[in-house]
C-alpha cells in the first residue's frame, strides 16, 4: 500500500511514524528517509530520530544523501530490504522541483509499504497512493506566539 500525509497542518510526520510504529510492533522492518529533513533542529537530535536509533530503525537523512532525487532513489533500491518505507517531505521536494511525479511513480513498482508527506499536494498525485489523509490545524499554538515545543515538535 501507498499512504499519503500532506496538508498545512501539524501531524504528517507524526502520523506516519506512528503507522511505522505499529508496524515494527508486528515485527515489520522499517525504513525512514528524510527527504528535505537532517536528524537535528536548532543543534540538537530530533527525539524521532533519537527513538528510531534506539529501536534500530534504520533512518537516512538528506545530510547522508546529497540531494532528494538520491533519497528518493535510495528508498527505490532498499524496498526490497524493507517492510515500511517512510518519506519524510517528498512531497515538498515535489512542490520545489526537486523530484518529479513521475520520479515519484517509481514507487509503484515496490514491494513494500510506503508512505509519503509533505505540504503540498496536486491531484495528479493522486492515483499513486491508495490512501490519502489531509492534515490541517483548526488551531495551533504557533499562532499564539509558541515556538516549537521538545517533545512535542521536535
Amino acid at each position: 500500500m501507498r499512504l499519503a500525509f500532506h496538508g498545512p497542518g501539524k501531524g504528517k510526520t507524526t502520523a506516519a511514524l506512528g503507522t511505522a510504529l505499529r508496524a515494527y510492533g508486528h515485527g515489520m522492518r522499517i525504513l525512514y528517509v528524510g527527504v528535505m529533513k537532517t536528524p537535528y533542529y536548532m543543534g540538537e537530535e530530533v527525539g524521532e530520530y533519537k527513538a528510531m536509533k534506539r529501536l534500530g530503525i534504520d533512518a537516512v537523512y538528506l545530510t547522508e544523501l546529497k540531494s532528494p532525487k538520491s533519497a528518493l532513489q535510495y528508498a527505490v533500491d532498499a524496498a526490497g530490504r524493507y517492510d515500511v518505507i517512510i518519506l519524510d517531505e517528498v512531497l515538498y521536494a515535489i512542490r520545489q522541483g526537486l523530484i518529479s511525479r513521475d520520479e515519484l511513480k517509481k514507487l509503484e513498482g515496490v514491494e513494500s509499504h510506503v508512505i509519503a508527506t509533505g505540504n503540498y499536494w496536486h491531484p495528479s498525485l493522486r492515483d499513486i497512493f491508495h490512501l490519502i489523509t489531509r492534515l490541517d490545524a483548526e488551531k495551533h499554538y504557533y499562532n499564539l506566539g509558541n515556538k516549537a515545543i521538545k517533545g512535542l515538535d521536535w
